[in-house]
């Protein structure tokens, strides 16, 4: 087997299909079905199968076989990136994850643009997902580096900055004028929540459980802006990180929780000493914006 037969074989998984498959690693799509043909070959398995819908999918030994050979494919990354380096180079690709509901837009273009001007030859490809997906896509070998909540688990972490969660209400919702509130006060509250176990996590952080005598969602939206008209309109409140509020709250108020509770956000990789340069680099250049962030409000106070 050959790094381009692995290469194919990823491709084919991500993309679900040849012709955005080839795109993807810049291959003729007759190359992309050779290179996997080849592999199942000499592997003695079939690894994917056609779908109903005309794409592919795993078969039970393409999945016990994809994590290694995206593991294999990361290292590959890594031994490439190192060698660099000790010429005196800083190019190759870097996969980061974000978190769409909790890393805030300004947050994730900020460190990305000192990134790209620190490392211009540094390729970024960004995956957005749900806060269990980007812990499993680490996990996977599928992204280097991602930002996450703190505390993980397995992987290795390191803060980058903390959050604090807050309520949004509707300008005239009955606690509008309320400086704090407490989570006893929003037990008969109905939330506008996003379709994700993120949200449920959040709830849970601030101390809003679901249970029969507690806040319940009533309604569920994909979209953000959606889920703030719908509270705007009174249909509801929601929680939020604070760096995720909108800079102009027409027509809401947003109301610190007592106690506060701190939401820190950090950047993870799946093993500190096995990571890419790319994705050690990526974390500096986060605590270092994070550094710089500390200090402007500091000078302002």
């Amino acid at each position: 087997m050959n790094f381009s037969q692995l290469q194919s074989f990823v491709a084919l998984v991500d993309t679900g299909s040849f012709t955005e498959a080839a795109y993807s690693i810049d291959l003729t799509q007759s190359a992309v079905s050779h290179a996997l043909s080849a592999l199942e070959s000499e592997l003695g398995v079939t690894l994917l199968e056609r779908s109903r819908k005309g794409g592919v999918v795993l078969t039970s030994a393409g999945q016990t076989i994809i994590p290694h050979v995206r593991a294999l494919l990361a290292s590959a990354s890594a031994i490439e990136q190192e060698a660099k380096a000790a010429r005196g180079e800083v190019s190759g690709k870097l996969r980061l994850g974000s978190i769409e509901s909790i890393v805030s837009p300004n947050l994730l273009a900020s460190v990305l643009t000192s990134f790209q001007a620190s490392y211009p030859d540094i390729e970024v490809v960004l995956f957005e997902g749900a806060m269990h997906e980007v812990g499993e896509w680490i996990e996977q070998s599928i992204i280097d580096v991602g930002f996450v909540v703190l505390p993980t688990g397995e992987i290795e972490s390191t803060l980058i900055t903390t959050d604090e969660l807050c309520i949004l209400v509707a300008s005239g919702h009955r606690l509008h004028t309320k400086t704090v509130v407490t989570p006893r006060e929003l037990r008969e509250e109905g939330f506008v929540m996003e379709k994700t176990a993120c949200s449920l996590h959040l709830m849970k952080k601030a101390g809003l459980e679901q249970s029969r005598t507690g806040p319940h969602i009533r309604y569920r939206a994909s979209d953000s802006a959606t889920i703030l008209a719908m509270v705007r309109e009174g249909l509801g409140i929601t929680l939020v990180p604070r760096m995720m509020l909108p800079k102009r709250l027409e027509g809401m108020v947003a109301l610190p929780l007592d106690p506060p509770p701190p939401l820190q956000i950090g950047l993870a990789v799946k093993s500190q000493k096995m990571a890419s340069r790319g994705a050690k680099l990526f974390i500096q250049t986060a605590l270092t914006w994070a550094q710089g962030q500390a200090s402007l409000l500091a000078s302002t106070r």
